[in-house]
C-alpha cells in the first residue's frame, strides 16, 4: 500500500506542471467558447459553471506560476532524475501562462464589478509580471540564446495581452466609460430610411450616448456635452433592433477587449503581440531543427 502510494506522488511530481499547465490551456479554450455563449443564454447552470472557469483560470495559472519558480531550481539537482525532463522546458511555459492571465479576448469580465475593480487587477498584473521575471530568470542560466530568444519574445507577448485586459477592465469601468473620448465619424453614407444599414448607422453613431447612459450620466448631462441628440423619426418597428444591437455593442464593450481593439494604440499593441507570436514560432522551429 505505501509502495503504491509513494509511487502515485512520484508520478504526480513528475507531471504536476505539465498538468496544471494543461489544466490552465483547457480552461482558457473553454472561456474562449463560452465569452459569447453567455450573451444569450440564460442558464444558471452554465453560467456557474463559466463562472467557476473564469475565476479557476486565474488562480490556476497563478498556481503554475508559483509551481514553476518553486521548482525549478530542483532541475539542476541529480538526486532528482525526472526534474530535468519534466521541466526542461518550463521557462518556455512561464509566457504562456502570463498570456492565460491575459484572457481571451471574448471574456475579459464576467460581470460589471470586475471592471470596477480594475486597481486590483492592475496590482495583480504588477505582482504575476514581477513573479513571471523572477521564475523566468532562475530557468534561463542554462539553455542557449536559440531557445532564449524565442523565450523573451513570448513573454513580451504575454505581458501585452495581460496589459489589455487590464485596459479593458478600466475601459469598461463605470468611471472609464464616462472618460470615453473616442468618437466614431459621422457617417455619409446614402442607406434607405429604416433599412437595416441605415439601424446599423444609427447604433454607430449613437454608441457613445449609450456609454453615458451606462456611465450613469443624467439626459442633461448628455445634452449639456452635445454628444447625442434624440430623434423622434425612427420607425416605431425599428426601435426592438435598435436596443438589441446597441445591448449587444454594450455586452462587447463591457466584458471583452472590444474598446481597446477600437483605438489605435490597441491595434499597434495587438499587431505587435502577433509579430513577436510569429517570430517566436519560427526561431523556436529553428531551434528545435538544430537540436
Amino acid at each position: 500500500m505505501n509502495s503504491t502510494t509513494d509511487g502515485l506522488v512520484q508520478l504526480w511530481n513528475e507531471w504536476e506542471i505539465q498538468l496544471v499547465v494543461l489544466l490552465s490551456f483547457i480552461l482558457q479554450i473553454f472561456l474562449f467558447f463560452t465569452g459569447r455563449i453567455r450573451r444569450c443564454n440564460i442558464n444558471m447552470l452554465l453560467r456557474l459553471i463559466i463562472w467557476l472557469a473564469y475565476v479557476g483560470a486565474d488562480m490556476v495559472a497563478v498556481y503554475a506560476l508559483g509551481l514553476i519558480s518553486q521548482n525549478v531550481q530542483s532541475v539542476n539537482i541529480s538526486s532528482v532524475g525526472f526534474s530535468r525532463s519534466s521541466n526542461q522546458l518550463a521557462f518556455f511555459w512561464v509566457p504562456f501562462l502570463l498570456i492565460h492571465l491575459g484572457g481571451q479576448d471574448t471574456m475579459t469580465a464576467f460581470s460589471i464589478k470586475d471592471n470596477n475593480l480594475w486597481l486590483r487587477h492592475l496590482l495583480n498584473l504588477c505582482i504575476q509580471v514581477f513573479l513571471a521575471l523572477y521564475a523566468f530568470w532562475k530557468s534561463t542560466g542554462r539553455h542557449n540564446l536559440q531557445l532564449l530568444a524565442p523565450a523573451i519574445l513570448m513573454f513580451h507577448t504575454g505581458i501585452i495581452r495581460y496589459g489589455e485586459r487590464t485596459w479593458a477592465l478600466k475601459c469598461g469601468s463605470r468611471n472609464g466609460l464616462r472618460e470615453t473620448s473616442w468618437q466614431l465619424p459621422k457617417l455619409n453614407v446614402e442607406v434607405d430610411k429604416g433599412s437595416y444599414i441605415d439601424t446599423i448607422c444609427y447604433v454607430l453613431q449613437s454608441i457613445l450616448c449609450v456609454h453615458d447612459l451606462f456611465s450613469g450620466r443624467t439626459i442633461s448631462q448628455m445634452k449639456e456635452r452635445q454628444v447625442f441628440r434624440f430623434q423622434g423619426d425612427r420607425p416605431l418597428e425599428q426601435v426592438p433592433k435598435l436596443l438589441e444591437i446597441e445591448l449587444a455593442m454594450m455586452s462587447d464593450d463591457l466584458y471583452t477587449k472590444a474598446m481597446v481593439l477600437q483605438t489605435r494604440s490597441g491595434i499597434i499593441l495587438r499587431f505587435i503581440s502577433h509579430v513577436f507570436m510569429i517570430a517566436a514560432f519560427v526561431l523556436f522551429l529553428i531551434a528545435s531543427n538544430k537540436h
